[in-house]
């Protein structure tokens, strides 16, 4: 909102109930009622049949920009239909739903020859029991295909926590939606960050590198708080697969350096803006959301190399963050605090744009209360000597 805001642009969200923070921001023209609550989720149908509603109001040629890997995907199965009204990149729809699942990702790495940390997809719960006993631990277990509701991560040190761990998070019996992948060891700094804007011919117009420094959750998560670097030598690697296999657009990607072998092992491909965009910015004012808008608006996009150590936060996350490294004994108060300082951008808080900022907070604080309440909830009911689920 604020990156094409303060451009001039107008800049329109899909609608949520109670509003989200980003529809809140003042640079925020107006809502699209589209799928339910923000997702692509509904009869397809009539999800394309209001974005083109929409788009005929705001006028032929409006760019469409996805925010998530729903929406990636939605976007590029429906593209024939879409570009009826909206101007967006236009990869091929199989290649985006592949990389936006990790075992999809795991092929295509593994075909281009880019390192990748292997990996086993289970075909049932059963089928984890059996390959639980042949795995290397520790073991990281994330989901196939990630969605907001779904995005549950852990690192597990035996097959028995393995096999707790899925029978808890599995989506069912018979398909599981998790993967067990090969846990590469290193601190937080190791996480790095490839973000870039392809053109239509697949070339990288805009590309920024950085690491994170702390995760939400701790150590394997969504970068709370992380720092622009310059690392030419991921910066090339990354643009170069994204290249080779014919993308066009906007990827986040995550990257781990492995110490054991001295390479940077590709962890995740998300085909759509992250939500740390804004820590990756050049000298020209550009990021990789300005880069994508007036690329597909035919204007030449200015060169300039990415701000050398910009440091970036998304506020709620890091609140989240900060208890749990404290709870880990890895961080106190007083460090956390002298680590708020020359933060450059944050995901949302601004001085003449503050609603998201407090929208964000008050999320954070009700969610906090309910999961409070739940807690107390299921622990009285067993103090009670009810069946432990009967209290969820």
């Amino acid at each position: 909102m604020r990156s094409l805001g303060r451009l001039g642009v107008r800049v329109y969200g899909t609608k949520h109930r109670g509003g989200s923070p980003s529809n809140l921001s003042r640079f925020c023209a107006g809502t699209v009622p589209a799928g339910d609550n923000g997702r692509p989720t509904g009869d397809p149908t009539k999800i394309v049949e209001g974005l083109l509603d929409a788009g005929k109001r705001l006028g032929r040629g409006t760019v469409l920009i996805s925010g998530t890997d729903e929406w990636a995907i939605f976007v590029a199965e429906h593209a024939a239909e879409l570009a009826a009204a909206f101007v967006f990149p236009g990869p091929p729809s199989d290649l985006v739903a592949r990389l936006a699942s990790k075992q999809g990702l795991f092929e295509i790495a593994s075909r281009q020859g880019f390192p990748t940390p292997r990996l086993v997809v289970p075909r049932s719960l059963d089928d984890a029991a059996d390959v639980a006993v042949s795995l290397v631990y520790p073991v990281m277990i994330k989901p196939v295909l990630s969605r907001p509701d779904i995005s549950a991560k852990a690192v597990v040190r035996t097959a028995a926590e393995l096999l707790a761990y899925a029978r808890v998070h599995a989506e069912s019996p018979d398909d599981p939606n998790l993967i067990f992948q090969e846990y590469v060891p290193g601190a937080d700094s190791d996480v790095w960050i490839f973000t870039g804007y392809f053109d239509a011919q697949s070339r990288c117009v805009a590309g920024f590198t950085g690491q994170k420094l702390r995760q939400c959750p701790a150590h394997m998560g969504h970068a709370s708080l992380g720092i622009a670097q310059k690392n030419e030598e991921l910066a090339t690697q990354a643009a170069a697969f994204m290249t080779e296999i014919g993308y066009q657009g906007i990827v986040d990607s995550g990257y781990r350096y492995d110490a054991r072998d001295g390479s940077y092992k590709i962890l995740d491909v998300n085909p759509r803006v992250g939500g740390n965009f804004r820590q990756f910015v050049s000298r020209s004012g550009i990021d990789v959301v300005r880069a994508l808008y007036l690329d597909l608006c035919g204007i030449q996009v200015p060169a300039g190399e990415q701000i050398h150590g910009r440091r970036w936060i998304k506020e709620d996350s890091d609140l989240i963050a900060m208890v749990q490294y404290r709870r880990l004994g890895e961080l106190d108060l007083w460090t956390w605090l002298k680590s708020l300082r020359n933060i450059d951008e944050g995901s949302t808080f601004s001085l003449d744009d503050p609603m998201p900022f407090v929208r964000a907070m008050a999320l954070l604080f009700s969610d906090t209360l309910a999961g409070r309440w739940r807690r107390r909830k299921r622990a009285r009911a067993l103090a009670a000597g009810a069946p432990a689920g009967s209290a969820a």
